[in-house]
């Protein structure tokens, strides 16, 4: 997955890049009549190629490992509190105990990612990288 941002901070080998939030719409906001913001984020890249604070840069970050973390932060904690939901309700006629235990199992999740986040932040896979300076 490639976009491309702005170098807005130096820091060593890493470079902070401003990059646009990609929304449902695409945000052709000329062609729009929603009213919505173009809207940012600010990413961390492997400055390997020595950009400087307000370059232009494309960075690319391997899709399989963006899918994996869209997966683990979106979709995972869903499955854990269906499993979580059904797994109770077979051994309990009351719903109220399958739904607080549906609930428990999702703010444990929740818990477990808040606190376990760094593992893909230590991972080189899970990098991304200035792969080239547009001006």
């Amino acid at each position: 997955m490639d976009q491309i941002g702005q170098v807005v901070e130096i820091q060593g080998k890493t470079a902070l890049v401003r990059v646009r939030r990609v929304s449902s719409c695409g945000e052709n906001c000329n062609g729009c009549e929603g009213g919505c913001k173009p809207t940012s984020t600010t990413m961390k890249a492997v400055n390997g190629l020595d950009a400087k604070v307000g370059d232009m840069v494309k960075v690319e970050m391997n899709s399989g490992a963006f899918l994996l973390l869209a997966f683990v932060g979106y979709i995972l904690p869903i499955i854990i509190t269906v499993a979580a939901y059904l797994l109770v309700s077979r051994f309990t006629s009351d719903s109220l105990i399958a739904d607080i235990a549906a609930l428990a199992a999702l703010v444990a999740t929740l818990v477990f990612f808040y606190f376990f986040d760094k593992v893909p932040k230590k991972s080189t896979h899970f990098t991304s990288r200035i792969i080239r300076i547009l001006r």
